[in-house]
């Protein structure tokens, strides 16, 4: 449950304006695994409540499986199964015996639900703000997310509000699609993230990811957390090239140029290989651009060959 009780005086009375002037580049995330029943719920909260309660591990696949069993992918507890379905959800976890169908119920509701209310209220007030102070603003768009993250873009036309990790696992391929199709014609920039989908598949596979690209229907790449377990851009952008969804030069301004078209206050001096920006630069294998081969800082080689100089 999140309660609060780590802010201090100092965060408590910080504001958005104060952090801008402070050097701050966007709004967000709004949102998040850990109040929209998320991944974080699913490799952390709902595992530690299980092992705080019962004294079992329980692996982030069965944390999720139970979580959709008694909430739904959209948490609306009218969508959870039966006890009887539970039950069976139970043996195929692993967890038969451990505990009672309707305590199961109990513990992941109250883990899952009391953060949603004021995190999805968060929406609108991000979105406000991003059209006030002219800066953009990243959401946690996902099945529980997704309706009003799609209303703030409706009432908020002037914000650049970015829907980010638009493949979210808790969305169906085509439904993935369909949202961010919708969300990119009223003016939202769509992002994907790379999660553990590329290569670890820790949790997630890149399903809707690959729906996605293939739709034509992404702005910029982005890793996310996916409890550290993330893939490397560069990764994604090599599977994109490999299995010919992109040219070389689409799938790097999802990386670069595109980034800088809408992280505008970050990105004056960088984003684009240009007369007066940055010369910071990565050189890649041509056969594998996940390879990095040579790093250059202001002008100046650091790493040649994968070695620092």
């Amino acid at each position: 449950m999140v309660d609060g009780k780590g802010l201090s005086t100092r965060h408590l009375s910080a504001t958005i304006d104060d952090l801008l002037a402070s050097g701050a580049v966007a709004l967000g995330e709004a949102g998040g695994g850990q109040t929209l029943g998320g991944g974080a719920q699913e490799y952390r909260f709902i595992p530690q409540a299980f092992l705080q309660e019962f004294g079992v591990e329980m692996t982030p696949a069965a944390a999720r499986r139970l979580k959709n069993a008694v909430l739904g992918r959209y948490l609306d507890p009218v969508d959870g199964l039966s006890n009887s379905k539970l039950t069976d959800e139970l043996e195929h976890c692993g967890l038969s015996g451990v505990t009672e169908a309707d305590r199961v119920r109990d513990i992941i509701t109250q883990s899952v639900m009391p953060s949603v209310a004021l995190s999805l209220a968060g929406f609108d007030e991000i979105a406000r703000e991003a059209e006030r102070v002219g800066y953009p603003a990243i959401f946690h768009n996902a099945a529980p997310s997704a309706k009003r993250l799609m209303a703030a873009v409706e009432k908020y036309p002037k914000a650049r509000l970015v829907a980010g990790h638009s493949n979210h696992p808790s969305f169906l391929p085509d439904e993935a699609v369909s949202i961010a199709q919708n969300l990119r014609r009223k003016g939202a920039i769509i992002d994907v993230s790379t999660l553990d989908c590329i290569g670890t598949r820790w949790r997630n596979d890149p399903s809707n990811l690959d729906a996605l690209i293939d739709a034509g229907c992404v702005d910029t790449i982005s890793t996310d957390f996916a409890g550290g377990y993330w893939d490397g851009i560069l990764e994604a952008i090599q599977r994109m090239i490999r299995k010919k969804q992109l040219s070389v030069a689409e799938a790097v301004a999802l990386a670069t140029g595109n980034v800088a078209r809408v992280f505008t206050q970050m990105a004056g001096d960088r984003g684009l290989i240009e007369k007066g920006k940055r010369a910071d630069l990565i050189v890649v294998d041509h056969v594998n651009l996940s390879r990095v081969r040579h790093v250059v800082i202001a002008g100046c080689i650091v790493v040649r060959n994968g070695r620092l100089i």
